[in-house]
Formats: structure tokens, C-alpha cells, sequence
């Protein structure tokens, strides 16, 4: 059997990551269509471009180069969580129940947390646990799905202990539990 070269164990996680953004590209594109009925150029402008895109800067790289396109993904990750946020924040209920949903089926349908591959969930709980509070509805969604997921490797068991008290504390505090 062949040893895994670096840029093989890249390439790997580049497709991985590319299942979940092609996932986002293709749920963005659907809620653009259901709104207006259509899809223009200047949409799809506006949406990460499609997966193959990456992976072909990246078979057109060479030596580390490679880990440069795993970057750019991971940073579209932050852009589309970023939205995601904002939609889930904007007072618009029916938006917000759309951007959880696709928070749900993301997760269901690809295998990964999308905040965790953002970076967010980290800051989330970093957050927390640096100023023991949850400042915001949105935090405290995240971080409980950090608590609900048993396969979570973002915070280690003594933070998910810490975490879980801090939850508690919000939930008493306004009026969730």
C-alpha cells in the first residue's frame, strides 16, 4: 500500500470540505430561485463559486501550495456562517427558520457541523468560558449544539462541563429552561 503524502491528506480534506460548501452553494441557489423565480449571473456572483473550482486550483498547484486552496475554503466557511448568522439574527422569522433548517439538514446530510468548520463554534465557547455568560440567543443555540453533539472534538469534556453550567445559567436567566 502506498504511503499518504501530505498533499494526498489535502486533497482529502479539500473534497470533504467541498461536499459541505457545494451543499451551501446549492441551498443558497434554491432560496434565490424560490424568492425571485430566478437565477441571475449576478446571484451566482454573489455565492461561493462551485466546488470544482477549488479542486481545480488545486490540482493546478504544486507543492504546498495546495494547502493554500484548503484555506480559502475553510474561509468561505466563515463567509457563508457569517450569513447564516445574520439571517438567524435579522428578525425575520421565516429566514431564521430557514438558515436552522439548513443548519440541520447540513449537518444530517454532509456529516459535519458547519459552525465547526467556520471556526465559530471555538469562538463561541471561548467566549463563554472567558467571560462565564452567553451573550447572545444565537451563542447559546451554537453552544447547545456543542452540548447535544456526543461526537463533538471543538472543546475538550472539562469545557463541555463548564460550557453546560454556563447554558444552564442562561437558560434560568431567561426564563428557557
Amino acid at each position: 500500500m502506498a504511503k499518504e503524502t501530505k498533499t494526498d491528506t489535502a486533497r482529502s480534506e479539500l473534497v470533504r470540505l467541498l461536499e459541505g460548501l457545494e451543499y451551501y452553494r446549492s441551498w443558497s441557489i434554491s432560496c434565490i430561485e424560490s424568492e425571485t423565480g430566478e437565477v441571475t449571473e449576478d446571484d451566482l456572483n454573489q455565492i461561493v463559486m462551485p466546488s470544482s473550482f477549488f479542486l481545480q486550483v488545486f490540482e493546478e498547484t504544486k507543492g504546498r501550495s495546495g494547502t493554500a486552496v484548503v484555506t480559502e475554503v475553510r474561509r468561505w466557511y466563515s463567509h457563508a456562517a457569517s450569513d447564516l448568522c445574520y439571517m438567524i439574527n435579522s428578525g425575520d422569522e421565516a429566514w431564521a427558520g430557514h438558515a436552522r433548517q439548513f443548519l440541520k439538514s447540513f449537518q444530517a446530510e454532509v456529516g459535519f457541523d458547519f459552525f465547526a468548520e467556520a471556526g465559530l463554534l471555538r469562538k463561541f465557547a471561548d467566549k463563554a468560558l472567558k467571560s462565564r455568560k452567553i451573550s447572545t440567543e444565537e451563542d447559546y443555540y451554537s453552544l447547545r449544539e456543542l452540548e447535544n453533539d456526543l461526537s463533538q472534538s471543538v472543546v475538550s469534556p472539562e469545557e463541555l462541563v463548564e460550557i453546560s453550567e454556563i447554558l444552564r445559567f442562561y437558560e434560568k436567566s431567561a426564563d428557557l429552561g
